[in-house]
Formats: structure tokens, C-alpha cells, sequence
């Protein structure tokens, strides 16, 4: 018994360390993209896109700060689309979770930040 037990283990802790970091955010079902950024994208940017909570302390996956317009403006349109779809270091893909149709209505959403 003991003989099978850790490499039950041994498994389950290397599934868990593998997992989808995509796989607990929703699928865009249409409809309002704004109430999307908060169900999805503000969980590593935050609600104002700064990577950061409420209270200014990084979020512990923080994301890409849309709030450095230096460092925003410089990306293009399709930048933001491909990263978005295919993911980019911690930044999972989103090809299940939206078209790129989707993704481009949303690269409005992601200016705002550095507009202010």
C-alpha cells in the first residue's frame, strides 16, 4: 500500500504544478466587455489596470501595467492581439476564451488605462 501511495502523490503534485493557469477564467459569452475585464483580465491587471489591487499593492500575478502610457502606446494593436490569444510569459492564452474579433473590441478597454 505504501509502495502505491507516493506515486500517487508524486503524480497528482506534478498535475497540479502543470495545470492551465486559463483554465478557472471564464469564456467570453458575448456581451459586455467591460464587465469581462473584471471577471478575467483585472484578476493580474487589476480594476484599473495597473497590475495592482485597491489598496496600490502588486497583485500576485501581476500583469502588464495599461496605466504606463509610455510603455502602452508603444504597442500596437496587433501586439495586443496576439498576446492576448497566444499568451506571453505569465499572461495565459485566451485563444478558448475569446475570438480575435472579441479581442479586438477589447484593445479599447486596454487604452483607456494609459489615456488617463
Amino acid at each position: 500500500m505504501r509502495r502505491l501511495f507516493l506515486p500517487v502523490l508524486l503524480l497528482a503534485a506534478a498535475s497540479l504544478s502543470a495545470a492551465d493557469p486559463a483554465k478557472d477564467l471564464p469564456k467570453f459569452q458575448g456581451g459586455d466587455l467591460n464587465k469581462y475585464w473584471t471577471d478575467a483580465c483585472a484578476r493580474c491587471h487589476g480594476a484599473n489596470g495597473s497590475g495592482r489591487d485597491n489598496s496600490g499593492k502588486p497583485l500576485p500575478d501581476n500583469g502588464f501595467d495599461f496605466t504606463d502610457s509610455r510603455k502602452a502606446n508603444k504597442k500596437k494593436d496587433s501586439d495586443w492581439i496576439k498576446v492576448t490569444l497566444d499568451g506571453k510569459d505569465k499572461m495565459p492564452a485566451f485563444k478558448d476564451k475569446m475570438s480575435q474579433a472579441d479581442v479586438e473590441k477589447m484593445i479599447p478597454i486596454m487604452r483607456k488605462f494609459a489615456a488617463k
